[in-house]
């Protein structure tokens, strides 16, 4: 049976091999991860994590026409206020203005935690209905009600025939997962089960009559444009300078480029099976749907390395190519772009010369962006990922050959652990997605941000415009400097003596 006939998706720690904590070099990470290694499931002490239901928020609010209802205690609703500057940017950046979005919670208090809140939902979702008038309504059941058994699937489907809205539920509870990328699979599942992914007769297009003396003309048309068309699949940490450089890049090869799911409409998603080839830009975020595209539609996927720097950019255009028939017309556009980039970053090159560099974030951003800086002569001093996969082997073991001997450390943020390597190690730089910005700071490094929504980091751009940031950011360190020096970390002086995994577990056969 395929994932898509169950209610719930499963966690990544049930799909995939997971790791959620190790230190070491990537040659005992990959062996760990080769022998099916559960490596060090726990630590014996951990610090802080992340909710999974945040990252679903960050998608699904991003879809026009939609309602939000959060099934659970309102300070749930905390993680939508964080939201409304970069969707609304997000959605000018894409073309089109965003009024502010809306979402609701059901409110649950201590009686509704004891007698159980599936009345409140339904009146809920019944209200934001015939109230606002959304095309779709995503139910978003947090962990409360999942700890007390509210059964979301059974109210949504009681509602269907009721309402105007298509009802989408999505199962969020943050405590049933080590991994908050599960978040992706919960919003593709969601989608996938409940959405059209298939366009309407006379509404998305007029059907072919065998009859008419253009029907040949009009197949062949239809035919053609398919096979020229993509879908690249976007989510959360793919900001919009970074789809503009991706679809030029496939433009340039003649091809028509379908952006999903983020900022999708429901018409848009009508299109999704209208495609020749489906490409991931992220590992991490699409392999979920893309196999459910495949098996449901036929539809051939790519998903390789991310897009980031000169080498992999290259490989990953030569493989759409590949795919699409276009080999000699990308090694022209390769050629073009990497000579412009070459003579772009000489300039540059003096001032990132020897650099050494740490990398905090996810799993396959990390591996990429260290090849990346590894082009500019940065020194790559570590690579910390925020979880290890088995999807990842691929992508590690070209990290290993880059870079024999680094070092790892799997880690959903876990400041105490960065804060060491830190002092321990005394980068230049660290890359760090936002919310360990202080920490970094105040450790004494300069840090940029591993991603962006109003930065470029994917294709030959990309490139450049990290090295700009890095030259700039490395220009006066004083403010990194002065922070260390006044501001105390929370952490006792012997703790940095110590090995920052002192608290992650030995690794257990299975």
């Amino acid at each position: 049976m395929s994932y898509i006939d169950n209610k719930v998706p499963p966690t990544r720690d049930t799909r995939l091999k997971i790791c959620a904590g190790f230190g070491g070099s990537v040659e005992d990470l990959l062996g760990c991860s080769k022998r099916g290694c559960v490596f060090a499931k726990d630590r014996s002490f951990s610090q802080t994590g992340s909710c999974q239901m945040y990252l679903s928020l960050a998608m699904v609010m991003t879809i026009p026409d939609s309602v939000t209802v959060l099934h659970g205690p309102v300070g749930c609703g905390s993680h939508a206020y964080m939201m409304e500057f970069p969707i609304k940017t997000g959605s000018t950046g894409r073309g089109f203005q965003r009024s502010s979005f809306l979402w609701i919670s059901t409110n649950l208090g201590e009686s509704d935690i004891i007698g159980g809140g599936e009345q409140k939902l339904k009146e809920t979702v019944q209200y934001v209905d015939t109230e606002f008038h959304p095309r779709v309504i995503f139910v978003v059941s947090t962990c409360a009600p999942n700890i007390i058994g509210d059964d979301l699937d059974e109210i949504c489907d009681g509602l269907r025939n009721e309402l105007t809205a298509k009802i989408v539920p999505l199962h969020c509870p943050g405590f049933k997962t080590r991994v908050n990328a599960t978040a992706y699979d919960t919003v593709y599942h969601g989608l996938a089960k409940n959405l059209e992914f298939e366009p309407k007769p006379f509404v998305d297009f007029r059907p072919f009559n065998k009859y008419d003396p253009n029907f040949d003309i009009e197949s062949a048309k239809y035919k053609y444009k398919k096979s020229r068309t993509v879908n690249l699949f976007n989510a959360s940490a793919i900001g919009v300078p970074d789809e503009k450089e991706v679809v030029r890049l496939l433009t340039a090869m003649d091809l028509k480029v379908n952006i999903s799911t983020e900022y999708s409409s429901l018409d848009d998603f009508r299109l999704l099976s209208e495609a020749s080839l489906n490409i991931s830009m992220c590992t991490v975020h699409d392999d979920y749907l893309l196999d459910i595209l495949n098996k449901r539609y036929g539809t051939p996927c790519l998903i390789l390395n991310m897009p980031i720097g000169i080498q992999n950019t290259g490989e990953w255009l030569r493989a759409i190519a590949k795919k699409t028939g276009d080999t000699e017309k990308v090694e022209a556009i390769i050629k073009k772009e990497e000579a412009d980039l070459m003579k772009a970053l000489e300039p540059m090159r003096e001032k990132i010369k020897g650099k050494r560099v740490l990398l905090n974030g996810g799993v396959i951003r990390v591996a990429c962006m260290a090849v990346l800086l590894k082009e500019l002569g940065a020194e790559v001093l570590g690579v910390r990922p925020y979880h290890y996969d088995s999807l990842s082997d691929p992508i590690y073991e070209r990290l290993a050959e880059e870079f024999p001997g680094i070092d790892v450390n799997v880690a959903s943020n876990q400041v105490y652990e960065l804060v060491n390597i830190i002092k321990r190690e005394k980068p230049d730089l660290v890359f760090a997605h936002p919310g360990s910005n202080a920490w970094v700071v105040k450790a004494g490094s300069v840090w940029i941000p591993l991603f962006a929504p109003a930065k470029n980091y994917l294709g030959y751009r990309g490139v450049y415009d990290v090295a700009r940031s890095m030259v700039r950011s490395l220009r006066n360190p004083s403010f990194s400097k002065n922070a260390a020096e006044r501001i105390p970390l929370p952490f006792r002086k012997d703790w940095y003596a110590k090995n920052p995994y002192s608290y992650i577990a030995a690794p257990v056969e299975i």
